[in-house]
């Protein structure tokens, strides 16, 4: 049973220690990000490249607005004092206005570390 319990102790300490990403990781693929063009890109070759976005807002004049959200956590995340000392998780942003006829009107990005 020491052992078992040994080994048990160690899938945890190595899950803690690996961290996790979750939500759009093609945002963090600079070759992608690139590609999209103000004036010329579409919606679906967005969707091609990125995939499909973390949420979709329409504006009032018909414009959408796609947002891709991409969450890193730091395996210190895991132990409560380290995490409340911050930057144990980071989030990244890429919103995309698109206008009337589904071409990209702007580009933004945003980064929060918490």
């Amino acid at each position: 049973m020491g052992r078992l319990s040994a080994l048990l102790v160690t899938a945890t300490v190595l899950i803690s220690v690996t961290g996790c990403v979750s939500g759009a990781a093609s945002i963090a693929d600079e070759s992608k990000v690139s590609k999209i063009q103000i004036g010329k890109t579409t919606s679906k070759d967005v969707e091609v490249l990125l995939g499909k976005p973390s949420s979709v807002e329409l504006g009032e004049s018909g414009e959408q607005i796609w947002t891709y959200q991409r969450i890193q956590t730091s395996p210190l995340a895991a132990i409560p004092f380290f995490n409340m000392m911050g930057n144990s998780m980071a989030e990244n942003n890429l919103t995309i206005r698109f206008n009337k006829r589904g071409v990209v009107k702007a580009l933004a990005r945003g980064e929060n570390r918490l």
